[in-house]
């Protein structure tokens, strides 16, 4: 069975009356404090150390990640257990924020991180994820 975890931006589909990518479950960042509003955090994304540092310093974040994790976690072993999946069954988690750079990276890779830590002994599960928006900055700073 395949997890899927993406991250994606707001602005560049749903802003814009555009379909988003495809998902099965959806949690919106865009109540979290965003690093773009911070002139030394902006250049930066969710992949990035000072972002990572930023964000764990923030006690609402990690409360948010562990329910988040928690839930994830639950959901992912009742989804592998129903015996009705198959192999080639698959499940999508998406992470949004504002332009798909600060938060959503940041809550994508952890719970993907977090999971691979989690899943190491069950072969039938693979990860993969992808930061749909990330290379739109990979050229251009903010």
């Amino acid at each position: 069975m395949l997890i899927r975890i993406i991250s994606y931006g707001h602005k560049f589909y749903e802003e814009q009356g555009k379909i988003p990518p495809e998902h099965d479950f959806l949690f919106s960042l865009r109540d979290l404090k965003n690093p773009f509003w911070i002139p030394e955090l902006r250049e930066f994304t969710g992949l990035d150390s000072e972002i990572q540092e930023f964000f764990s310093a923030q006690s609402d974040i990690q409360e948010r990640l562990g329910k988040i994790k928690t839930l994830v976690k639950d959901f992912v072993a009742d989804f592998s257990s129903n015996q009705s999946r198959t192999d080639e069954s698959e499940i999508c988690f998406a992470f949004k924020c504002t332009g798909g750079k600060h938060r959503s990276v940041y809550f994508a890779q952890a719970i993907f991180d977090y999971l691979d830590q989690e899943l190491k002994a069950n072969e039938k599960l693979s990860l993969l994820i992808e930061h749909v928006d990330l290379p739109r900055y990979q050229s251009v700073k903010s």
